[in-house]
């Protein structure tokens, strides 16, 4: 625990913690603290995989923006976004270039 103790407090001096927190602001898309409304609903087939758990409903937003009707979900693997077959490759391409998938 000692070598722990003294690893964190040498990155603390060394400024850690304010690096952490411009990541956090900078990774953070400003179009997820908008109001958005939801569009009409659709059936949802298509899915997208890969969101960070913590961005799932910012990613939903995004999408709602732009209209187009997801819903968040819980996947075998992990967080998915839902679409309709229709929208998924404009989606993919949405959330890509706001940054929630590679």
């Amino acid at each position: 625990f000692e070598v722990a103790k003294a690893e964190f407090a040498a990155a603390k001096k060394a400024g850690l913690k304010d690096i952490l927190d411009a990541r956090k602001a900078a990774a953070k898309p400003a179009a997820a603290e908008e109001d958005v409304k939801e569009p009409p609903k659709e059936i949802v087939t298509a899915q997208i995989a890969g969101i960070e758990v913590m961005d799932l409903e910012d990613a939903v937003k995004a999408l709602w923006k732009i209209n187009i009707y997801a819903e968040s979900g819980m996947g075998c693997t992990g967080p998915i976004i839902r679409v309709s077959d229709a929208n998924l490759e404009k989606a993919h391409e949405e959330l890509k270039k706001a940054g929630y998938i590679n």
